[in-house]
């Protein structure tokens, strides 16, 4: 009897929100921006932006998005892996699709720098922690985790995060783009 393989896709943990776009973004080797020094202004854990993911995506499934940043299309992926080995900050990770709430940022730095380098960065406020029904998420090295095995994805850390820094992959919880794009 065949086994029966679960669907899987990647999501990136970073939204971009230090870097502006650049004429340069997708044009490089990620593994060579990462072994310079990045300018002071830009995340030191977030996407480089030079395309290593989608040089390796076999069917076209992430793009650079409008910020410089790899997006990817959860339509299109199946999850093979081979934008996580590319990418050399692992900001990239396998999971399933009813996970689709995620923290799309994975700073180390404390709050005030976050804040003051990026405009979607996670400052570690808590506020997810606290609106979360089912104690799925914690914060830990200064970022949002969530336990995706708690995790209902019912959207209220989405919903209340003040920075956008918690993702739905479906767009049914990016209240905040909205408000910002209005």
């Amino acid at each position: 009897m065949a086994q029966v393989r679960k669907k899987k896709i990647a999501v990136v943990q970073c939204q971009g929100g230090c870097r502006p776009r650049s004429s340069e973004t997708g044009k490089g080797s990620c593994s060579k921006m990462s072994e310079t020094e990045p300018r002071a202004e830009f995340c030191r854990w977030g996407c480089l932006g030079g395309g290593s993911c989608t040089e390796v995506c076999r069917l076209q499934a992430i793009h650079m998005n409008y910020r410089g940043v790899a997006e990817v299309d959860p339509e299109k992926c199946v999850g093979c892996g081979l934008c996580v080995k590319a990418c050399p900050r692992n900001l990239i990770r396998i999971t399933a699709p009813e996970y689709n709430i995620y923290p799309a940022c994975v700073s180390e730095d404390p709050g005030a720098q976050t804040r003051k380098i990026c405009d979607t960065g996670c400052i570690a406020c808590g506020i997810c922690v606290r609106n979360c029904p089912m104690d799925a998420i914690y914060i830990e090295n200064n970022h949002a985790v969530i336990d995706e095995e708690k995790c209902i994805a019912c959207g209220m850390c989405a919903v209340k995060c003040p920075r956008g820094a918690i993702r739905d992959y479906n767009g049914i919880f990016t209240i905040r783009e909205a408000q910002v794009g209005s």
